[in-house]
């Protein structure tokens, strides 16, 4: 069973006189993310691929990785909040559902190494850094009614945005500026931290 050196931190024995040779995709303060990491959460389908090739999705997935490790250093300092077993398994559905029916994911899983309940516990500590974001940067994030009008005039758009159009636009706007935040936020902490970057397939 491969270790899962970042989000799990497990620690697997190894059989007896048994080599294994992983191949390094990245080196965060000493931190190391392997490309097995990269291939298993490739492989189950963890995050959601946007029509990228293979090797940008791979990418892609390793850039998540290194993201993930930077913001659970805030996570873990400020302590992560307990996440409910639905939360969870709706996240666990979700997945699930990117597969054409529940034995593809489970066969997916098993070539990844993986059991469903680590697949579980991968996603208990994605939670767990969605929710920190959500209560450190959510409330902070305001879209008022002058920079609803504005956006909406400079799309081109005229007359009367009715309560319910501009609730959502607001919505829009305000998923935006925290994504915007999000970003801000782990470009600082990479910053801050030493981040080598050597394959990620």
């Amino acid at each position: 069973m491969r270790k899962l050196f970042l989000l799990l931190a497990l620690l697997l024995p190894l059989p007896a006189g048994a080599v294994t040779v992983e191949r390094i995709a990245a080196v965060i303060d000493g931190q190391v993310v392997t490309v097995s990491e990269v291939s298993q959460l490739v492989e189950i389908r963890f995050f959601a691929r946007k029509g990228d090739s293979e090797d940008e999705h791979r990418r892609n997935v390793l850039d998540v990785l290194i993201a993930q490790v930077l913001r659970l250093r805030d996570v873990e300092r400020f302590g992560a909040q307990e996440i409910p077993t639905e939360s969870i398994e709706a996240r666990f559905a979700e997945i699930r559902g990117r597969f054409a029916s529940p034995s593809e994911f489970e066969a997916a899983v098993a070539r990844a190494e993986l059991t469903l309940d680590e697949v579980r516990a991968l996603i208990k500590r994605q939670l767990q850094v969605d929710a920190y974001i959500q209560e450190r940067f959510l409330p902070a994030v305001f879209i008022g009614n002058e920079e609803i009008d504005e956006y909406y005039r400079t799309r081109g758009s005229s007359g009367t945005l009715s309560p319910a159009a501009r609730e959502e636009l607001r919505t829009a706007l305000r998923s935006t500026r925290l994504a915007e935040e999000i970003d801000k936020w782990t470009a600082r902490l990479r910053l801050r931290a030493n981040v080598d970057v050597f394959a990620w397939r």
